[in-house]
Order: C-alpha cells, then structure tokens, then sequence
C-alpha cells in the first residue's frame, strides 16, 4: 500500500525552515541555538527536532548566520571556521535541546510588548537604543527581538556602519513600516554609493556606438 504523505506535517517543516532562515538573515542570531529559541514560542520541541536533528541543518544555518553577522568576511574564513562549527556539533550531539530554552519566558514576553508599543509610532532604532530607552540590557533586548521577528511582529530594516572597526547593528522598526528614505545623522548609515559621473558619461558613450 502506497503511504500518503502528511502535507500538514510537510508544510510546517518548511515554514520552520524558511523562518530560521529569516532569523539567519537577520544578523541578531549567533547560530541555530539562538534560531532554535526564537523559533520555540511559535512551534514545539518535537517540530523543531525534525529540522535541527539534521547537521547538516545546523552547519546550515549557522553558516547563514556567519555570513549575515560578517557581510565583510570572505568565503575562505568561513570555510576555515567549518571544521570548528563541526567539532562543535559533534561535542553537542547528545544535548540538541539548548539550554535555558525557556528561561523567563514572561519576562522575554513582556520585554516583546514594551518594545513593539515603544516603536508603535513608526521610528526606527537600534537594540542598545530600545534597551536604552527601556533600561534594560541589550542582550535581553535581542532575544526579545529575534522572537519578535520570528513571530512576523518586526523587521530589520538597515544596517548601520560602525564608526570605527565592528561589525555595526542592525535598525528594527515594527512590521509594515516603511524605512526613512532621510536620515537625521548624516554619515551613520550606508547608503548606496552615487556613481561617478565620468564613468557613467564613459559608459554610456560605448553603449551608444555599439
């Protein structure tokens, strides 16, 4: 007897997978730990485990994490990174729960609501500014956010360049809202670089004798 899938079991595992993609992308996620415990207010351990059982998964995702957390990096310092992702894995096979999973979920739920009615007038800010405003740390304020974007309830919407050497921070702002085309401070965000007027004039010269 040919066996039927489960279509619904199917759908949630990729909705799973392309959340934790999303949160990858983001640039708040260290790895998939930080992945798996934003993702556990929206889905249980055992939809989880069917994903994140997987190293390959994992190497996966914390890959993609890497990459959003050091746009910068080359390809080649992620692939000598690899083999310690690796070992790290294996280390941890036996415990593929994280720990403190559920540690202070109310607060980590209250903290949610402070920030989403602090952005409720449609500004943007970075997490040590909400965790300034709300004088709280800036780690209680990303693990606050990365569930916050797992839930659909924020967004990133840029990334601002670090003064000096860093790996700069990202701008939240709630879900919907449209990101400034202006800024206030000049020269703290990265905007697309205008092009060069000599190569453009250049350009289009041999675009028109072809």
């Amino acid at each position: 007897m040919k066996r039927v899938p489960d279509w619904d079991i199917l759908q949630t595992r990729e909705t799973i997978r392309q959340a934790a993609y999303d949160l990858a992308r983001s640039g708040v996620c260290d790895g998939w730990q930080d992945v798996w415990r934003a993702l556990r207010a929206r889905f249980t351990v055992d939809q989880l485990t069917t994903i994140f059982e997987n190293p390959l998964c994992r190497l996966d995702v914390d890959r993609r994490c890497y990459w959003a957390r050091n746009p910068g990096k080359h390809d080649s310092e992620l692939t000598a990174r690899s083999p310690v992702i690796r070992r790290d894995m294996c280390e941890k096979s036996g415990t593929l729960i994280p720990r403190a999973v559920d540690r202070q979920p109310q607060r980590t739920e209250r903290l949610a609501g402070q920030i989403k009615a602090l952005l409720a007038d449609g500004g943007e800010r970075t997490a040590m500014q909400i965790a300034q405003q709300l004088g709280t740390s800036r780690n209680e304020v990303l693990v606050a956010v990365r569930v916050m974007l797992a839930d659909g309830a924020l967004q990133v919407t840029r990334h601002v360049c670090a003064s000096h050497r860093g790996r700069g921070a990202r701008v939240f702002a709630c879900a919907g809202t449209v990101a400034r085309k202006r800024h206030e401070e000049r020269g703290l965000y990265a905007p697309w670089p205008q092009a060069d007027p000599v190569v453009t004039t250049a350009i289009d010269a041999i675009a028109r004798h072809r």
